[in-house]
């Protein structure tokens, strides 16, 4: 593992070689409104920057592009502890900069209860008039080695502050805990100093015996894998966000935070479900020809789409859903291939890429419908979002059993009913994100959403 200082004209040629490429950048606006937010009318102002730069000192901020397939990202913004010109691979020199004129981050402090250095920061203000929003990042650190990810807990914070109440949240929590993400807190266990923390979160480690260093896109030992953290907002209210790193304790062996080109901005939510669409077979010959996009303005509700920008997608089973293929190709003449079938919609945000997926049925047969959900008016899915317990109520259907999916389609929990009239699905152990729950009954089955 690299911890020897190469002479700077080897660290210049080696990033010349690398397959990333860094540029600094200290222009507030530009690096939030063109590297972070991907929607140009997302209402945000009040853009600043803190870095190095403001104290005399070395350079934190700036974006970067990469091309290649061992890094998770292609392009974004990063925030560093150190000198972003030195942070590209691969990872053979140790990057340790930063002096002690270049303070830490009060926010950082209070957070966290011990001194920090080296701040980066970017705070921008906006206001909420979609239900939530979120962003993608992964961490990088020099700290990832056999001793130093046990007690050196170069920490960062993604803060989001209700302005109207005044009220602060810390988004950066490892996933289905509060517990903030830091070295200290995600690493796995094959160095021998101390015991894997939050493994399933951690990605890898970039020097020899695990991977070879010069294959590593970026100057750090070790990495993260890809966050995507999520705010709730109150519609209506001001909001601010902040997004801070610094070292810990000392100004040794920097940190980065890699965030995703365009991934600030509105997550998907569907305001009403969508209801079945009947098309009569007036000519009794089996088929119509179906109109799926009916329900997007109720889908909709209140969003302004001069503001933002969602896409739906209409698709013949969850997987491809879920997955973003096959769609409907001409969703607003569709012809049934049954009397009745499940229609599965994907709604997209385009700029961030995030999505979610409902379902409904169309019919040329009215009566049909009887054997449809479960009632929709009369299941009640309580509480959403969830935190450590799901109840599920009917009172027209015995429902039969219930599966609860990942946005990604993956199965992560199932449950039988015992002849009950509700059941409860315990979420204490899931991870935080928005899940597709499938609920069968004798009458068929209905998929519903809930947000952890």
């Amino acid at each position: 593992m690299k911890r020897t200082l190469l002479m700077s004209c080897l660290m210049t040629f080696n990033i010349m070689l690398s397959q990333m490429t860094v540029t600094p950048n200290v222009d507030a606006q530009d690096l939030i409104l063109n590297s972070l937010i991907g929607n140009p009318n997302f209402p945000a102002s009040n853009f600043v920057v803190s870095s190095g730069t403001n104290f005399g000192d070395v350079n934190g901020l700036g974006t970067f592009n990469y091309v290649g397939t061992n890094f998770n990202f292609d392009q974004g913004l990063v925030l560093s502890t150190g000198d972003v010109t030195f942070i590209a691979g691969p990872n053979i020199n140790q990057l340790s900069y930063g002096s002690q004129s270049w303070p830490g981050d009060a926010d950082l402090d209070a957070l966290f209860g011990f001194n920090t250095n080296n701040a980066s920061s970017l705070e921008f203000d906006f206001v909420a008039d979609v239900e939530s929003v979120s962003l993608d990042f992964l961490m990088a650190s020099e700290e990832y080695d056999e001793t130093f990810q046990c007690s050196f807990a170069d920490t960062f914070a993604f803060i989001l502050t209700n302005l109207n109440t005044g009220v602060s949240e810390n988004l950066a929590v490892v996933p289905g805990t509060t517990t903030p993400i830091a070295v200290t807190t995600v690493h796995n266990g094959q160095t021998t100093a101390c015991p894997a923390v939050n493994e399933a979160f951690f990605d890898r480690y970039n020097y020899l015996p695990f991977n070879s260093p010069e294959s590593s896109p970026i100057d750090f030992n070790g990495q993260t894998k890809v966050f995507m953290l999520m705010g709730d907002l109150d519609i209506g209210s001001s909001y601010s966000i902040k997004i801070v790193i610094g070292d810990a304790l000392d100004t040794v062996f920097d940190s980065a935070l890699f965030v995703r080109n365009d991934s600030f901005g509105a997550f998907p939510s569907i305001d009403q479900p969508p209801v079945a669409v009947v098309v009569e077979d007036a000519d009794e010959n089996g088929t119509e020809v179906f109109d799926l996009t009916s329900n997007e303005a109720a889908m909709l509700g209140s969003v302004d789409t001069n503001v933002y920008s969602f896409v739906f997608t209409y698709h013949s089973n969850l997987s491809d859903a879920e997955s973003g293929i096959n769609a409907i190709s001409n969703p607003e003449a569709y012809t049934n291939t049954s009397a009745i079938e499940t229609i599965f919609v994907r709604m997209t945000n385009p700029y961030t890429g995030t999505s979610i997926t409902d379902s409904f049925q169309i019919t040329i047969d009215a009566d049909l419908l009887s054997v449809d959900d479960l009632e929709l008016d009369t299941l009640t899915l309580y509480p959403n979002p969830v935190i450590d317990q799901l109840f599920i109520y009917t009172s027209t259907s015995q429902i039969e059993n219930v599966e609860v999916y990942t946005i990604t389609g993956q199965l992560v929990k199932t449950k039988i009913n015992n002849q009950e009239d509700s059941i409860s699905i315990d979420f204490s152990n899931v991870s935080n994100g928005l899940y597709l729950i499938k609920l069968t009954s004798e009458n068929g089955t209905v998929y519903k959403r809930i947000l952890k």
